[in-house]
C-alpha cells in the first residue's frame, strides 16, 4: 500500500499542526499557573474590563475577588476577571540635556 506525495504532505502539515497547537496551550497554561501565583492580597491589578484597583480579600471558595479601584469603593469579582498584575517599576529619572556652549554668531 503506498501512499502518493501529496497524502504524505497533507499528513505532515497536520502533524506540524498538532505539534503547534499542544505547544501553544501548554505556553497559555504556564502563563495562566504565571497570573495566579501573582494574584495576592495587596497586588495591584487590572480587571478585564479595565479596571485598576488593589486587591484586598481573597474567597477561595467563592473564587470572588475583593477590590478596591479608588479609596472607599470596593468592588466584589470573579477570580478570572482579573487579566494581569501590575508591577510597580522604579521611576527613571532623566538626567538634563547638556547644552552647547558653542552658539553660532547672529548676521
Amino acid at each position: 500500500m503506498a501512499f502518493d506525495p501529496f497524502t504524505l504532505m497533507m499528513i505532515a502539515v497536520l502533524a506540524i499542526m498538532v505539534i503547534f497547537m499542544i505547544r501553544n496551550s501548554r505556553k497559555q497554561k504556564s502563563a495562566r499557573d504565571e497570573l495566579v501565583s501573582k494574584v495576592i492580597k495587596g497586588a495591584n491589578v487590572m480587571t478585564t474590563s479595565g479596571i485598576f484597583g488593589t486587591i484586598l480579600s481573597i474567597d477561595e471558595d467563592e473564587n470572588e475577588i475583593l477590590l478596591e479601584s479608588a479609596p472607599g469603593t470596593k468592588i466584589r469579582l470573579h477570580r478570572q476577571a482579573i487579566a494581569s498584575v501590575i508591577e510597580k517599576t522604579p521611576a527613571v529619572k532623566k538626567s538634563p540635556a547638556k547644552t552647547s556652549s558653542t552658539t553660532k554668531p547672529s548676521a
